[in-house]
């Protein structure tokens, strides 16, 4: 079952009471139905690619996209122009996840997400088809396609349509993946070392590099090799940055 949750967008949403809305991290620049991520309206209609195991199933779906004010199926041959793409696959199998893959690889706008219709996702497939772009599943079996275009206009505004189920599943790989993989090497999801988050967490605090050696049981060389070391790798150029960078990714 699916279920809305509250999102950043200025437009209404007509996604059904048992459909999953919930935020991704903001996109480059581009508008969507209704508004846009940075208040302007968008300057046209959202450019849909449809790709199915069949021809019937592709024409249909094109077909009935006309029928949705603010959206604009697209050729084949313009796929790679897309704002989103729509896959119907009966499956979900190996060979849809490199068609995510080729999509999200093919498109001029790295952005661009995907909405799949299917039936169940395998745990396998969870979190590259997310790396790959996508951004909605509507069930095949159940779904008309009203969810569809709403999942559409979702994902053009930067949201993310899923099934209750599958974010649960989705949320329990990423912790997954922070316990056995990230945790181990001392780092976190904001590309910053343990030691360099509580060094920049005291920062933000107004302590300095000396009040941070004594904190930590550090000395103050050591500190400041830390905020250098932060700095130069992610292309900062003071403290001040380190910590604005911190507080953007979440590590604070």
């Amino acid at each position: 079952m699916l279920l809305t949750l509250p999102v950043p967008a200025p437009a209404a949403s007509s996604v059904p009471a048992d459909g999953v809305r919930a935020a991704v991290p903001p996109r480059s620049g581009r508008s969507a139905p209704g508004g846009s991520r940075h208040g302007s309206p968008r300057s046209g209609p959202v450019g849909v690619s449809v790709t199915a195991e069949d021809a019937l199933t592709a024409e249909g779906a094109r077909a009935r996209l006309r029928d949705y004010a603010g959206l604009r199926p697209l050729p084949s041959a313009e796929r790679h122009r897309a704002d989103v793409h729509l896959v119907f696959a009966d499956r979900f199998t190996g060979a849809t996840l490199d068609l995510l893959r080729s999509l999200a690889a093919g498109a001029h706008d790295p952005e661009a997400g995907a909405v799949l219709v299917t039936g169940e996702v395998p745990d396998r497939y969870v979190l590259p088809a997310v790396q790959y772009g996508l951004r909605g599943v509507v069930a095949r079996t159940s779904a008309g396609f009203d969810a569809v275009a709403e999942a559409v206009r979702e994902t053009a505004r930067g949201n993310a349509v899923l099934p209750s189920a599958l974010q649960g599943r989705l949320v329990d790989q990423v912790l997954g993946l922070r316990s056995s993989v990230l945790e181990p090497a001392g780092l976190t999801f904001s590309g910053l070392g343990t030691r360099e988050v509580e060094v920049l967490r005291l920062l933000a605090e107004g302590l300095d590099t000396a009040d941070i050696g004594r904190r930590l049981n550090y000395s103050e060389r050591t500190i400041k090799q830390v905020i250098s070391g932060v700095t130069g790798r992610l292309g900062l150029r003071n403290r001040t940055e380190a910590v604005a960078y911190a507080f953007r990714h979440g590590a604070l």
